[in-house]
C-alpha cells in the first residue's frame, strides 16, 4: 500500500512538475511575443504618422480622379517614399482612398525587387486584395492593425485614418516583415525550457518540502491557534452522514473591546472565552475561529438533536471573560440542523437575522428560505451581471428626444440594457441595483459609451449616456471619457446626462469634472431636474452645465397640477435667459405634449413618440407613431 501511495505522489508531481514548466513557457512566451509586439506596432505608428507630412498636407485634397498627379510626379514621390520605408527597415508604406466600396492606392513605396519586376503600385491603382479590416479602417477612430503570411513571409501592417481638407477620408499605412520576429520567438522559447526546467525542478523539491507545514498552517487561525473555516469546510466535506449540526457565535462588541483595549487584550479576552467553551461543550464538539468576531462550534460525536441548543442555553455568557480588566462579551447565536454542503450557510443566515432581529438566538428553519433565496437571487443576477459585463453582452437601446414643433428627432438617450443568452432582455429596474452593489458601475459605464460611441461615429445626429457624479470623479473612467473624445470626429454631438442626486455632496469636485468634459468638446446635461435633491437655479450657473431635462414625476404632474406647470413654465423662462438646453421626460400623452409647448419647452422624450429601442429610430410624426 505505501509503495502504490509513494508511486502515485511521485507521479503526481511529476505531472506538475510538466504542467509548471509548460504554463512557464506559454507565459514567458506570451510575454515576450506582446512585448516584441507592442515595439514593432509603435514603431509602424510612428512611421506612418510622418506619411501625411511626406505626402505634402494638400496631397489628398480634392482628388477626383487617375490623373490627379502625373506619372513623373508620382515616381518622384514614390522614391521618397521608398527610401524614408528602408531607412526605418520597412517593406512598404503608403496612401489610400475609398472609391465607390473600393480601395485604391493614391502613393506607394516599393522594394528593389518590385523594380526589377516592374510591379510598382500608380496612383490610383485599385487594390483588389484589400481585406474587410482595411475596409472598415476607413471608418475607425484609431489604428487598425492587421498581420498576413503569404509566399514573401510574415507581415504585420497599421492603418491610420486621417482627414483632406475637403471632409474626405484616406488611409496611412505600413508594412513591416515580421518572419525575422518568429525566429527570434522559437529561440527565446528554447531558452524559458531550459531556465524553466532548473527553477521548477528547484520549486517543487521546497514546495514538497513545506507542504506538510503549509497544510496545518493554512487550517489554523494565527492569532488564537484554534482550527479555521478552511479546517471546518474541510472537515464538513469528509463528514459521514448527511446532516450536520452547527453553531455560530459572534461577539457584538469585540471591536469595541479592541479599540478600548488593544487588540492584545481583545485576543487575551477571546483566547479564555474559546477556553471556557471548550471545557463546556467537551469532546462530543469542535470550536473553530471563523474570523475576527466569529466562533464555530460543530457537533462531531452522535448526540441528540436538541442537544447544542440544550448546551448553548445552559452556558454562562454573562459571567466576565477578563478580570483584569473587567470584561464581558455580549453574543449573537444561530444554529443550524442541515446537509452539510449548506449547514455553514444555514447557521450564518440564522446568526445574521438574529443581529437585525435583536434576539440572542435564532435556530434556522424554513421561515428563513424565502430569505436565503432572496439572498441567492441577489447573488446569481450579480454573477449573470459580471458575465454580461465580461461577454460584452450590454447593448444599447435608443429612446429618441423629438423636437416637438417639427417632430425630427434632435437626440437619442442611449440606455443600457442586458442581452441573456436565452435571447431575453433585462432592464436596468432589474440590474441597476446589483451593479452599483458589486461596484460595476464604471465597466458598464464605459462599455455602453464604446458602442454607443461606435453606433453614431459617422451620424449628425447627437446622442446621450447616464452617468452619475461617482462616475465622472471615477479618475479612470475619466480619463477614459477624455481620451476617447480626444478621438472620436463629433464630440460636440455627445452629451452625458449626469443624475443630479449625488451632485451637491461633491459640489466642486463634480463641476471640475463637467468642465473637463466640456473642454473636450462634450456636452453635459443635468438628469432627474426637479426631484427633491436640492439642486437649484443658482447651483445650475455655477455648475455650467449645457442644459437639464425635467424629471418625469412633475411632467406627469403638467396637465393635473397648476402648481407643476407654474414650475415648468419657471424652468422653461429660465433655460431660455441662459440659453439652457431642456428636455422634458416621460411624455405619455398628446395633452402632456401641448402642454409642455404651452410652457415654451422646445424639446421632449418619452413613450408617446416611441420606447428604446436596439436600433434607433429614423423619424417621428406628429400622429404618435415612430417610423
Amino acid at each position: 500500500m505505501v509503495r502504490i501511495r509513494s508511486a502515485h505522489f511521485i507521479l503526481v508531481s511529476l505531472l506538475v512538475y510538466l504542467l509548471a514548466i509548460a504554463g512557464y513557457v506559454y507565459y514567458q512566451y506570451q510575454q515576450t511575443y506582446q512585448t516584441k509586439l507592442a515595439q514593432i506596432d509603435q514603431q509602424l505608428i510612428n512611421a506612418v504618422k510622418a506619411v501625411p507630412y511626406l505626402l505634402g498636407e494638400q496631397y489628398h485634397d480634392n482628388i477626383s480622379g487617375p490623373q490627379h498627379i502625373s506619372r513623373t510626379d508620382y515616381l518622384k514621390l514614390a522614391k521618397k517614399l521608398s527610401l524614408y520605408a528602408k531607412d526605418l527597415k520597412l517593406q512598404y508604406v503608403y496612401s489610400m482612398i475609398q472609391v465607390d466600396g473600393k480601395v485604391h492606392f493614391t502613393s506607394s513605396s516599393y522594394t528593389e525587387d518590385d523594380l526589377l519586376r516592374g510591379q510598382l503600385n500608380y496612383f490610383y491603382d485599385y487594390y483588389p486584395e484589400a481585406t474587410d479590416a482595411n475596409k472598415a479602417a476607413f471608418a475607425s477612430i484609431t489604428p487598425v492593425f492587421e498581420e498576413s503570411v503569404d509566399q514573401f513571409g510574415h507581415f504585420r501592417s497599421v492603418l491610420i485614418p486621417y482627414q483632406s481638407a475637403n471632409g474626405t477620408t484616406y488611409l496611412a499605412g505600413a508594412d513591416i516583415t515580421i518572419t525575422d520576429m518568429d525566429q527570434w520567438l522559437m529561440a527565446s522559447m528554447q531558452q524559458s525550457i531550459l531556465s524553466g526546467s532548473v527553477f521548477f525542478g528547484l520549486a517543487l523539491i521546497l514546495a514538497l518540502s513545506y507542504a506538510t507545514f503549509l497544510r496545518r498552517t493554512l487550517t489554523t487561525d494565527r492569532s488564537s491557534g484554534q482550527r479555521n473555516a478552511l479546517a471546518l469546510e474541510a472537515h464538513l466535506r469528509h463528514e459521514a452522514g448527511n446532516l450536520s449540526q452547527l453553531a455560530v457565535l459572534q461577539v457584538n462588541n469585540l471591536d469595541e473591546v479592541s479599540h478600548l483595549y488593544g487588540a492584545l487584550i481583545a485576543e487575551q479576552a477571546m483566547s479564555h472565552f474559546i477556553q471556557k467553551l471548550q471545557l463546556h461543550f467537551g469532546r462530543s464538539y469542535r470550536l473553530y475561529r471563523l474570523s475576527f468576531e466569529k466562533l464555530a462550534i460543530r457537533r462531531v460525536a452522535a448526540v441528540s438533536d436538541t442537544e447544542m441548543h440544550d448546551k448553548l442555553k445552559s452556558f454562562d455568557f454573562t459571567q466576565a471573560v477578563l478580570n483584569d480588566p473587567y470584561l464581558l462579551f455580549t453574543v449573537t447565536l444561530g444554529v443550524a440542523l442541515s446537509p452539510r454542503a449548506v449547514v455553514l450557510e444555514n447557521a450564518m443566515l440564522a446568526v445574521n437575522t438574529a443581529r437585525l432581529q435583536q434576539q440572542s438566538l435564532v435556530v434556522y428553519s424554513d421561515n428563513l428560505l424565502a430569505l436565503k433565496q432572496h439572498l441567492h437571487t441577489n447573488i446569481k443576477m450579480a454573477k449573470e451581471v459580471r458575465e454580461a459585463i465580461g461577454h460584452e453582452q450590454i447593448v444599447p437601446y435608443f429612446q429618441p428626444v423629438v423636437q416637438i414643433s417639427t417632430g425630427e428627432i434632435f437626440q437619442y438617450e442611449c440606455l443600457a440594457r442586458i442581452l441573456r443568452s436565452d435571447g431575453s432582455i433585462l432592464t436596468p429596474g432589474q440590474f441597476l441595483s446589483i451593479v452599483n452593489r458589486s461596484h460595476l458601475d464604471s465597466e458598464l459605464t464605459k462599455m455602453m459609451f464604446i458602442k454607443s460611441a461606435s453606433q453614431f461615429a459617422t451620424s449628425d445626429v447627437s446622442w446621450s449616456i447616464n452617468v452619475t457624479c461617482r462616475d465622472l470623479l471615477d479618475y479612470d473612467l475619466q480619463q477614459f471619457f477624455l481620451d476617447y473624445l480626444q478621438h472620436y470626429p463629433k464630440p460636440q454631438r455627445v452629451y452625458f446626462e449626469l443624475a443630479e442626486a449625488g451632485v451637491l455632496p461633491e459640489f466642486d469636485r463634480c463641476r471640475d469634472a463637467i468642465a473637463a468634459l466640456q473642454k473636450a468638446g462634450a456636452k453635459v446635461l443635468l438628469d432627474d431636474f426637479g426631484v427633491a435633491s436640492g439642486v437649484g437655479m443658482a447651483d445650475l450657473l455655477q455648475l455650467h452645465v449645457d442644459g437639464l431635462k425635467i424629471h418625469g414625476s412633475l411632467v406627469e404632474l403638467i396637465t393635473t397640477d397648476p402648481d407643476a406647470q407654474l414650475f415648468i413654465e419657471h424652468i422653461s423662462s429660465f433655460a431660455k435667459q441662459t440659453q439652457l438646453l431642456i428636455i422634458a421626460e416621460m411624455v405619455e400623452s398628446k395633452q402632456s405634449l401641448d402642454a409642455l409647448e404651452r410652457c415654451g419647452l422646445k424639446y421632449a422624450q418619452g413613450y408617446y413618440f416611441g420606447p428604446a429601442a436596439p436600433v434607433p429610430l429614423r423619424y417621428y410624426d406628429n400622429g404618435g407613431r415612430s417610423n
